[in-house]
C-alpha cells in the first residue's frame, strides 16, 4: 500500500509540474515571439513595422512641408555639436532617403536643429542618375550635398568601381565614399561625426538620448583608464545577440552549476529536516533533479536570449557582434587621428566598411560602446549593391532588424522629447 502511494504521489507531482511547464511555456510563446533566437519567435509577427510606420508617416510629412517651405538648419556661429553624415546610392527607381532624412529631422527643436550639421552625398560621378537628384525637399533639409574631389584620378577610379558593379568594387567604393562625407564633417570641426545609412527610420528624441550615451560613454571610457573611444553604435542586429555557439563552455557550465547546487540544497534539506525528507521522496527527488530541472533548463534555452537575459537600458561594450554600419557615432578626435587617415590609405582593400573597421578595432583594441535601446531601425529592404535581389523594398529575413524597436510607444518618447527641449530652452536662458 505504501509503494501504491508513493506511485500516486509522484505521478500527481510530475503531472502538475508538467501542467505547470505548459503554462510557462504558453506564457513564453506569447512573450518571446520577437526573440530570433528563441523557438517561439515568428518573423511574419515580429518583422511588422509598427512603431516605424508611424514615424515613416511623420517623416513623410515633414519631407513633403520642406519641399515648399526650407525649415531651420544649422547655425554656422560655432562648430556643431553633432555632423551626420549620409551616403545615398541609387536602388534602381527606389529611394527610403526622403524618410530616413525626414525622421532626423522631425520633431526637433530649432535649438536642436541648429547644433546639428546635415551632410548628403549622392554617391555617383552622375548625381542625376540618383532618384533624389535636385528634389527640392532634399535641397531644403540638406546643409551640405557634396560632390566628389575634383580629381580627375579618383573621378576615373570611382567610374571604374561604378562599372564594375560587383562586391569587391562595391567595398572599395564605399570607402571612397565615407572618405567624402568624413572630410566634409572634419570641415565644420563638430565635437561628434555620425554615419547612417540611407534606409534608416529615427525615433522621436534620437538626438538627445545619443547625447545622453555619449557622455556616458565618455565616463566610462575614462573609468576604463582610456582617453577615448572609437564609436557609439545607435543600431545593432538583435539577430547575433543569441545563444552564440562559441559560448558554449559557458552555457554548459551554467547548467551543470544549477544541477548541482539544486542537488545539494535538496540533499541537505531532506537530511536535516525530517518532514522535507518525508514530502520529497528519493523517487521525487530524482525526478526533481534528472527531469524536471533539464526540462526547465532546456525551455529557459528556447525561449531565446534576448528574451530571457535581455540587454539593460543604458551604455554597453560590444567588442563582439556587433552588426552593421547603420548608424555609428565617433568623436571627433577618432575621424582625424585614425579613420581619414584610414579610409585614404585602404582605398584598394576588399573588406566593406563595417567588416573592415571592425578588424582595424581588433587589431588595435578599439573601445566599442552600444546604446540600449537602438535609437534607429533598419528598414531597408532593397539593397543599394545587388539592388534586384529583393522587391518593392520589402523586408526579408537576411536584413539587419531590431525587433524591441517597433514596441516604442510614440506617445512616450514625445512627452519625453517635450521635456527634455523644455529643460534645454531653460538651460540657455539662464
Amino acid at each position: 500500500m505504501l509503494a501504491i502511494n508513493q506511485s500516486r504521489g509522484v505521478v500527481s507531482f510530475f503531472l502538475g509540474f508538467l501542467l505547470c511547464y505548459a503554462l510557462v511555456a504558453a506564457y513564453l510563446r506569447s512573450k518571446c515571439y520577437r526573440d530570433p533566437s528563441s523557438v517561439f519567435f515568428r518573423p511574419e509577427s515580429a518583422r511588422v513595422l509598427t512603431y516605424s510606420t508611424f514615424r515613416k508617416a511623420q517623416a513623410q510629412r515633414f519631407g513633403d512641408l520642406a519641399a515648399l517651405h526650407s525649415p531651420p538648419k544649422f547655425s554656422n556661429s560655432t562648430p556643431p555639436e553633432l555632423c551626420v553624415g549620409i551616403g545615398s546610392v541609387s536602388r534602381s527607381g527606389f529611394s527610403y532617403l526622403k524618410e530616413t532624412l525626414g525622421s532626423i529631422l522631425e520633431g526637433l527643436d530649432s535649438l536642436e536643429r541648429q547644433r546639428i550639421y546635415l551632410v548628403v552625398f549622392l554617391a555617383h560621378t552622375d548625381q542625376s542618375q540618383h532618384e533624389d537628384f535636385r528634389q527640392p525637399w532634399l535641397l531644403n533639409m540638406a546643409d551640405r550635398l557634396p560632390t566628389y574631389p575634383d580629381d580627375p584620378e579618383i573621378i576615373n577610379l570611382v567610374r571604374q568601381l561604378e562599372a564594375d558593379g560587383g562586391y569587391e568594387a562595391h567595398a572599395r567604393k564605399q570607402k571612397i565614399d565615407y572618405t567624402v562625407l568624413l572630410d566634409e564633417c572634419a570641415k565644420v570641426n563638430p565635437k561628434y561625426t555620425m554615419t547612417l545609412e540611407d534606409d534608416v527610420i529615427a525615433l522621436d528624441g534620437w538626438y538627445h538620448r545619443a547625447l545622453s550615451a555619449l557622455r556616458t560613454a565618455t565616463r566610462m571610457t575614462k573609468e576604463l583608464g582610456r582617453d577615448s573611444f572609437l564609436y557609439l553604435r545607435i543600431f545593432y542586429d538583435g539577430r547575433l545577440l543569441g545563444w552564440n555557439s562559441e559560448e558554449w563552455p559557458l552555457y554548459l557550465g551554467s547548467s551543470v552549476a544549477i544541477f548541482l547546487v539544486e542537488v545539494v540544497v535538496l540533499a541537505a534539506l531532506r537530511w536535516r529536516i525530517s518532514y522535507v525528507r518525508k514530502a520529497i521522496t528519493l523517487p521525487i527527488f530524482f525526478l526533481l533533479c534528472c527531469v524536471c530541472t533539464p526540462m526547465l533548463i532546456g525551455l529557459f534555452f528556447a525561449a531565446g536570449r534576448n528574451c530571457m537575459l535581455p540587454k539593460a537600458p543604458g551604455v554597453h561594450l560590444m567588442r563582439k557582434y556587433g552588426c552593421c554600419a547603420q548608424g555609428l557615432v565617433y568623436p571627433q578626435s577618432q575621424v582625424v587621428d585614425n579613420l581619414l587617415p584610414l579610409y585614404r590609405n585602404t582605398e584598394d582593400n576588399h573588406a566593406a566598411v563595417d567588416t573592415f573597421l571592425e578588424n582595424w578595432a581588433n587589431s588595435n583594441d578599439g573601445l566599442r560602446w552600444a546604446v540600449t535601446p537602438v535609437l534607429i531601425q533598419h528598414v531597408g529592404g532593397k539593397s543599394s549593391h545587388g539592388a534586384g535581389d529583393q522587391e518593392l523594398g520589402s523586408l526579408t529575413d537576411d536584413m539587419p532588424f531590431d525587433y524591441s524597436f517597433e514596441m516604442n510607444d510614440p506617445i512616450r518618447l514625445a512627452a519625453e522629447h517635450r521635456l527634455w527641449i523644455s529643460e534645454m530652452n531653460e538651460w540657455e536662458s539662464t
